[in-house]
């Protein structure tokens, strides 16, 4: 074997251990897995509805976030308002969901 063929194998093995070990940090296996959420579609959607409504969207996109306090808090505290009333529950079961009692009191 000529020092040409042997220089070749070993830069071909080189290559090959780093692609391996390469193609090993992709194993999907050990990619984190998201966990199944314990909120329902409808519990999401009346979330955003109030979330619209109670003008809190409107805030933080607005282009003076961060500097207009307080509407901020007023549509913080009118979204938190809406989110333990029973309206929240009526939404729920608007978008298709069965509120617990839990979900209009816990949050």
């Amino acid at each position: 074997m000529s020092t040409k063929n042997i220089i070749a194998s070993v830069v071909f093995a080189s290559v090959a251990a780093i692609s391996g070990q390469a193609m090993a940090n992709d194993n999907p296996h050990l990619q984190p897995v998201n966990t199944p959420s314990q909120v329902s579609r409808a519990e999401v959607l009346a979330d955003l509805q109030i979330y619209r409504e109670s003008g809190l969207q409107a805030v933080e996109q607005s282009e003076t976030y961060g500097y207009d306090v307080a509407r901020r808090q007023e549509a913080q505290a009118k979204y938190a308002e809406l989110r333990r009333s029973p309206y929240y529950a009526t939404l729920v079961k608007r978008f298709g969901g069965t509120p617990s009692a839990t979900t209009v009191a816990g949050r």
